[in-house]
């Protein structure tokens, strides 16, 4: 069932173009769910994704900063202080993280639970990513286009895995869609 307001509000978006201009000024585009696959690693009725994932790779790396600068603080008065001052950042980076807003993305067989707001796959027309590149790193916007004909747009910083949302999404409004022909 397509609905032409809707078509054409999702075809309005910002498309990747494969020209210089584009390369050089990193301009947003727009990518459609059918064009993620749909398949899950470990299958539960209900997949969380939360904003924690970048973490452990920032602890990592101040990690591995302070154990190499710590061999050099033996002899040297500076390293100390460097050690010092990297230890301070890791433990506010951690007392940051530990009080920082938890955002959550729960995806099942009913729909999209958002930050508490629940969409249901009955109310779901499509959805996709508004990419922003970086030069070193991608930002990654959830939208979401109703049936009413609203769109939803929800940031997904410091997610791990942005496109395994999609992939999950696309799994569990597939098996929704099944349950739907099948009744």
């Amino acid at each position: 069932m397509q609905n032409a307001e809707l078509e054409k509000l999702i075809e309005k978006q910002p498309k990747k173009k494969l020209s210089v201009v584009d390369s050089i000024f990193d301009n947003p585009y727009f990518v459609r769910s059918k064009e993620y696959g749909s398949t899950i690693e470990n299958y539960s009725e209900e997949i969380v994704f939360n904003n924690t994932g970048s973490d452990k790779y920032i602890y990592f790396v101040f990690g591995f900063m302070i154990f190499i600068f710590g061999f050099r603080a033996i002899e040297d008065v500076f390293s100390r202080y460097l050690v010092f001052g990297l230890l301070v950042v890791l433990i506010l980076l951690v007392w940051y993280n530990k009080t920082k807003k938890i955002e959550e993305i729960k995806i099942s067989k009913a729909g999209i639970e958002i930050n508490k707001t629940q969409y249901f796959w009955n109310q779901i027309y499509d959805y996709g990513f508004t990419i922003e590149p970086k030069h070193k790193s991608s930002t990654y916007y959830l939208e979401i286009f109703m049936i009413t004909g609203k769109k939803e747009r929800f940031g997904l910083y410091n997610y791990s895995n942005p496109e395994e949302i999609i992939e999950t999404m696309n799994f569990f409004r597939n098996k929704y869609n099944s349950n739907r022909n099948h009744s």
